[in-house]
């Protein structure tokens, strides 16, 4: 099978590390966003116009395209774009589907968030196309959202209690996705992605205290307030909503497994929270 790849979402976390690193690695590639006049221009990169809500542009960016990363953006509209990407997909003779899911993908999740994953996964199982679906568990990244608290306060908030998470970082995730879009051998395999270990958030503030030089202190909260202070933020209130939901299910405890998959795939191990903060550490301060 040729190499032909289409990158949506390409200027969100996980599709930017994705075409950095085929650029750095030499490989063309095409990537998809709403205005390719505001993408970054990376060697071997070729930028298209594409929303997940119009068919027709999806299908021209699809044309000689043998394989398709699917990354959509978590909206009430999720299932009904993936089936708009499924249809070109099938229309453009698309060979392989190479889905971002997440962690414990189910339709029966009390997280609306992990059952839309669970309904796309489905979809994308019966598409007829080859598939493979990675699922990893919460990004180290998440935490950058929480920079403004950190340098201000030394502080960040959520409502995860006590609970573990094998969290990971993107930049393994897209190694992963790298190799299963230009390999041979991962065709109609689900794989589960995680971190080299489990932490709580009080582990993941000493570390960050560790690495920063100064006392950086995590404050669980309750979920309600989580959600209120999203929404004073000004995010919309379905999202807002769905986050907080996703949150009270981690702080549960039941997204610390830890798996092998990305030394398995990658040859290497998957990158450690302190490593993560030593790599963003100027954010921080």
């Amino acid at each position: 099978m040729s190499q032909n790849i289409l990158i949506t979402g390409a200027t969100g976390h996980n599709g930017s590390e994705i075409i950095d690193q085929l650029s750095k690695a030499g490989i063309a590639a095409r990537a998809m966003t709403r205005d390719p006049a505001q993408a970054p221009q990376l060697d071997g990169i070729e930028w298209v116009q594409g929303s997940f809500d119009d068919e027709a542009s999806l299908l021209t960016a699809m044309q000689d395209i043998d394989r398709v990363f699917i990354v959509l953006p978590i909206t009430p509209h999720h299932v009904e774009w993936m089936n708009n990407t499924i249809k070109a997909a099938q229309q453009a003779g698309v060979k392989q589907l190479v889905k971002l899911s997440g962690a414990g993908a189910s339709t029966d999740s009390p997280s609306e968030i992990i059952r839309m994953h669970g309904e796309t996964d489905a979809l994308v199982k019966q598409s007829g196309l080859t598939w493979t679906l990675l699922q990893p568990n919460s990004f180290y990244q998440n935490i950058l959202g929480s920079i403004a608290t950190i340098k201000e306060q030394n502080s960040f908030y959520l409502p995860m209690k006590d609970a573990s998470q094998s969290m990971i970082d993107v930049r393994d995730i897209a190694e992963v996705a790298v190799a299963v879009l230009t390999d041979e051998g991962h065709e109609n395999q689900t794989y589960r992605l995680s971190g080299p270990e489990a932490l709580n958030f009080y582990q993941v503030a000493e570390i960050l205290s560790e690495v920063l030089g100064r006392q950086i202190q995590y404050i669980d909260v309750p979920p309600e307030a989580a959600r209120q202070a999203m929404l004073d933020m000004g995010m919309p209130q379905w999202n807002a909503t769905a986050l907080a939901e996703i949150l009270a299910l981690f702080a549960q405890g039941h997204h610390n497994e830890v798996t092998s998959t990305v030394k398995d795939i990658t040859g290497h191990a998957p990158r450690s929270f302190r490593t993560f903060a030593e790599d963003h550490r100027a954010m921080f301060q």
